[in-house]
This record gives C-alpha cells, sequence and structure tokens, in this order.
C-alpha cells in the first residue's frame, strides 16, 4: 500500500532519526505516538505528528502494526530510505519519472505531468485541489532531494539518477 502525507523535508537525514528515535519501542496508538512526537522531537503540531508516523512507516523506520506505532531499531542507509521512499510512497514513482536528466522542472510542471493519478474523491474533497496537490508534489520533489533522487537546479529540480 502506497502512502499519501509526508511531512516538510528537512535539512538533513538526522532529522528522520530524532523523530523516528521518538516513537516508542513497544507499540502505542496514534494518539499517544503522535504526543511523544511533539513533546520529544519537536514536531509542532498533532496534525504534522500524524504525518511523520505515517510517513516513517512508509520509509520502514517506524513500524505500523494493529495496536499503533513502534519504533524499529534499523537504521537503514540513505540507499535504503531512498528505495523504500520510491516503493511506499504515493506519487513518488510518477513524480521522479516526469523529472528530465538536463533541464530544471517546477512542482507545478511535474503536477501537471501527474495530475491524472490524484484520485478522483481527493479531488472532490476541497475547492484548491490543485494547490494542495502541488504542494504535495513539492513536498516530494524536497524529500527526493534530500535522499539522492533528485537535484534543485534553476528554481526546480532534475533527475540525479
Amino acid at each position: 500500500m502506497k502512502r499519501k502525507p509526508v511531512p516538510p523535508a528537512p535539512s538533513s537525514l538526522d532529522r528522520v532519526w530524532t523523530v523516528r528515535d521518538a516513537a516508542p519501542l513497544v507499540p502505542e496508538p496514534e494518539d499517544d505516538c503522535c504526543r511523544r512526537l511533539v513533546e520529544r522531537a519537536d514536531v509542532p503540531d498533532r496534525g504534522t505528528a500524524s504525518a511523520w508516523l505515517v510517513f516513517l512507516a512508509a520509509l520502514g523506520v517506524v513500524d505500523d502494526a494493529d495496536t499503533g506505532y513502534a519504533r524499529v531499531r534499523s537504521e537503514p542507509s540513505r540507499d535504503g530510505l531512498a528505495d523504500a521512499f520510491r516503493e511506499n510512497v504515493f506519487l513518488v514513482t510518477e513524480s521522479l519519472a516526469a523529472l528530465d536528466d538536463t533541464e530544471a522542472r517546477t512542482p507545478a510542471d511535474v503536477f501537471e505531468a501527474v495530475r491524472d493519478r490524484v484520485p478522483r474523491w481527493e479531488r472532490a474533497k476541497r475547492d484548491n485541489w490543485e494547490a494542495f496537490w502541488t504542494g504535495r508534489v513539492q513536498r516530494r520533489l524536497d524529500w527526493a532531494v534530500l535522499l539522492g533522487l533528485a537535484e534543485r537546479d534553476d528554481g526546480g529540480y532534475r533527475n540525479s539518477e
């Protein structure tokens, strides 16, 4: 299952480990885990904490069990995180495929290339769905840069592979 929530990309992967380390070792319900992330990892609010939990589960550094979320003790490499990101986060593969090797593309350019993949129900639930999903695409691109899958160039993004 591909996950949709993606928190804003931090400036370094150290933030991933800080937030992951705030999650419990023994599964706890989402509300308890969100409170821990807010209190221990300086995550600004419950909504952002929830996005972090779902995203960290997609990266494989937090386990999403029936009883709640729990920290995974292993620490995958940057390449391992990049592979999990590409495989488990909605629209990452398509967003990366929309990048060019030489010419920078803006988040709006990439959104136009992937807009048909946004589910119909997501389009219907908000009036500004294009702006909302352009922002979501930009978050994916920012994470792709952090994980070595893309590069920032001339106000946009381009493929780094």
